[in-house]
């Protein structure tokens, strides 16, 4: 197999020039689950049996790719393209047109499996080692295996693209994929942490909490969050968010107390920063009853008897085209479109008035609900 590793600016210039017409399989390699914000650490390139892994890590200069990532008449094959184009565009500053996303053409397809070892194992009988999937792809140098993992991740893509398409074709569903992977091409990252004022409030269970629990939770999670940026690692390799809870439930006084905890790490007890986790605790506790957060209790709205049957008989006539197409009857139309329409129905608005609705699924729906 024809692969080139790529450190510099001038050899991936030279390497960009050979992509010609395409198509350009590409996918990347992050390190989420090392570091505490995640960063592309890999670009795979395939394109006319020519493969390349590029280090965004060296000093590379990645503007060469603009014109071929925007060039909508050269075909990008990704497979679940979402992540990897929000990372490449806020590291990089590279849109993608003329995608071909795998994961859903497969889904379009009515596969059950539409992980990419499993459609590269059915249709080119093709088997995945999927071994490093979590690796720390930031480390240098890149092991040989890391490497032959990373290069198989985009050398089948087109040929199965390619697949994927004729049965589109005859299916007549090609437009259902240029529909779906427009929208795609159209995302972009958005980091919760920054925008969301109370970020205590995403860790699992704080629902259970009162609000002296919450007041404590919102100072242990600051704590954490802080020992995580200092230390540079995922939020959930310095606590989990189980343990972030128990301790938010009965807060610890003591270093002693943090032994009893299920789950804390005894690395952690000896460490400086158990005791600014106590400090932490106690700040939380010592709270002002009116500075505590308050209880969010999140009830479902309660539908209209009208509107009910109006979901039940969508779903029914939804259901029933979706076993004709062979399809998941979510990809027709998720529960919430299905609500969505039945509101809009029921209060005498135009149904298909909706941004989460393609046209091809309003051109299917429309006449089986008529």
């Amino acid at each position: 197999m024809d692969v080139t590793w790529i450190e510099s600016t001038d050899h991936l210039s030279r390497w960009s020039e050979s992509i010609g017409r395409g198509p350009l399989a590409v996918d990347t390699e992050a390190d989420s689950f090392h570091h505490y914000r995640e960063k592309v650490c890999l670009v795979q390139l395939s394109a006319s049996g020519r493969h390349a892994l590029l280090d965004p890590l060296a000093t590379v200069d990645l503007s060469s790719l603009k014109q071929p990532f925007e060039d909508g008449a050269i075909q990008k094959i990704l497979h679940g393209a979402d992540y990897d184009i929000r990372l490449v565009s806020r590291d990089f500053g590279l849109l993608v047109f003329g995608l071909f996303d795998t994961m859903i053409a497969a889904r379009l397809l009515g596969e059950e499996a539409v992980g990419l070892a499993a459609l590269l194992l059915k249709y080119l009988g093709v088997q995945l080692d999927k071994a490093h999937q979590r690796a720390d792809w930031s480390r240098r140098p890149l092991s040989d295996s890391m490497r032959e993992y990373a290069v198989l991740d985009t050398c089948h893509l087109e040929a199965l693209a390619s697949i994927l398409g004729e049965r589109l074709e005859s299916l007549g569903r090609m437009a259902w994929l240029r529909e779906e992977c427009e929208r795609l091409e159209g995302v972009r990252w958005r980091d919760r942490r920054d925008d969301d004022p109370e970020p205590y409030r995403r860790t699992k269970g704080a629902r259970s909490l009162d609000r002296a629990g919450l007041a404590v939770l919102r100072e242990l999670w600051s704590w954490r969050d802080a020992i995580a940026r200092q230390r540079d690692r995922p939020l959930f390799k310095i606590l989990r968010d189980e343990t972030l809870l128990a301790l938010a439930a009965t807060p610890p006084a003591t270093v002693g107390d943090l032994t009893r905890i299920a789950g804390f790490p005894d690395h952690l007890v000896r460490s400086p920063s158990a005791h600014a986790l106590i400090e932490a605790a106690r700040r939380g506790v010592a709270c002002p009853e009116n500075d505590r957060p308050d209880v969010r209790v999140e009830t479902r709205e309660r539908l209209l008897p009208a509107v009910s049957a109006r979901i039940a008989f969508i779903r029914q006539k939804r259901d029933a085209l979706a076993t004709a197409l062979a399809i998941d009857p979510s990809v027709l139309a998720s529960g919430k479109v299905v609500e969505g329409i039945a509101k809009r129905w029921e209060a005498g608005d135009d149904p298909w008035d909706s941004v989460e609705l393609r046209h091809w699924q309003t051109a299917l729906m429309r006449p089986a609900l008529a």
